[in-house]
């Protein structure tokens, strides 16, 4: 027995001439829409929309209506005014943050072309709250990005001042100042020690206290102590010694030297230059040899050492013969005087005469 197949229904000729004048007649607009739309009316990935119809007018207000959700749910825009050389921070390495940003916050971001000019970065996407945090997470690498640096130049072996017991000095300036305190390496060469913060004033502030602190540690001091008489010649406080600071040890010392020598110089200045008296013991019966016939020999003494010559009165008991002059004249004056009366007495003076 053979098995009868069903069939299907019959297409009658009146049908299928209209199924051929629907396709001839339908009418289709294409629409363009950006693939973040897709939530607002569905369609393939890089394929445009498609609104297909047999009713020509009412195809097309169906377009307009697409046409007017999408619009509606156009993008929000955030622009951003950043400094061209600091654009490279938001791109990242290979483009690394920039992508990660997108990623994230499902945003797209538009950064200027190298060498264009007051063009701001824009920030895009359909969650307006996303967009704004996309924006302010990009102001916050630029902001980070724009940092002060003050490069401060000083010995390697200084650098210990700066960093503190356990690092409790630089710590301090980091916090009280709000910056990053970068000290070299050991055994780094001509490396300066850098001083980085987003606050102008106080990065500034911040490396005049390290410079403070270097220059505390560097400098050397030599004291010395000198009579208030010497004032004229160098200047100090009265009974306070005399301080000489600096930061080259070798160039302290020899203005240490320099100031002891003026101050040597300036003694043995006044000690030839001020009168001075001494005394010296002669005997009384040979004072008459001093003076002299008529007063030649203390005369002649007198005149030609510059000094002056005192002796006791005649009825005064007493050997003392002072000579009073500058010092140098005086020594020479004294031994004049006791020459004198030793070549003529044959008397044996001390030796100190």
């Amino acid at each position: 027995m053979t098995e009868k197949k069903a069939k299907g229904p019959t297409v009658t000729p009146q049908l299928a001439r209209m199924r051929g004048q629907w396709v001839q007649e339908t009418t289709e607009v294409t629409i363009k829409a950006p693939n973040n739309m897709l939530g607002v009316v569905k369609g393939s990935k890089d394929q445009p929309l498609r609104v297909v119809g047999l009713d020509k007018g009412l195809v097309q207000d169906a377009a307009d209506h697409i046409k007017a959700l999408v619009q509606k749910a156009v993008t929000t825009t955030v622009t951003i005014k950043a400094p061209n050389n600091m654009l490279g921070v938001v791109v990242g390495p290979g483009g690394s943050t920039i992508k990660e940003i997108q990623e994230k916050y499902k945003v797209r971001v538009f950064v200027p072309q190298k060498g264009s000019k007051d063009q701001p970065l824009r920030v895009e996407g359909l969650d307006k709250g996303l967009v704004h945090d996309a924006a302010d997470h990009i102001k916050a690498l630029v902001q980070k990005a724009v940092t002060t640096t003050v490069t401060i130049t000083a010995p390697i072996n200084m650098l210990g001042v700066v960093v503190g017991p356990g690092g409790s000095t630089i710590k301090e300036i980091q916090e009280k100042y709000k910056v990053r305190v970068f000290v070299p390496q050991k055994g780094s060469k001509d490396q300066p020690l850098r001083v980085v913060g987003l606050d102008k004033g106080l990065v500034h502030d911040a490396a005049d206290h390290i410079k403070a602190l270097v220059q505390k540690a560097v400098t050397t001091t030599v004291t010395i102590t000198a009579p208030n008489n010497m004032l004229g010649v160098v200047k100090g406080s009265k009974d306070q010694p005399l301080r000489v600071v600096g930061l080259d040890k070798g160039l302290v010392h020899d203005a240490a030297d320099h100031i002891e020598s003026l101050m040597a110089y300036e003694k043995e200045r006044r000690r030839l230059s001020t009168p001075v008296s001494q005394t010296v013991f002669i005997p009384k019966a040979h004072h008459g040899l001093i003076i002299g016939r008529q007063g030649q020999n203390i005369r002649y003494l007198s005149l030609t050492r510059r000094i002056t010559i005192v002796l006791p009165p005649k009825n005064v008991i007493s050997d003392e013969v002072t000579v009073t002059g500058l010092p140098d004249q005086v020594d020479q004056g004294v031994r004049d005087l006791v020459n004198l009366v030793k070549s003529s007495t044959h008397i044996c003076y001390n030796s100190d005469f």
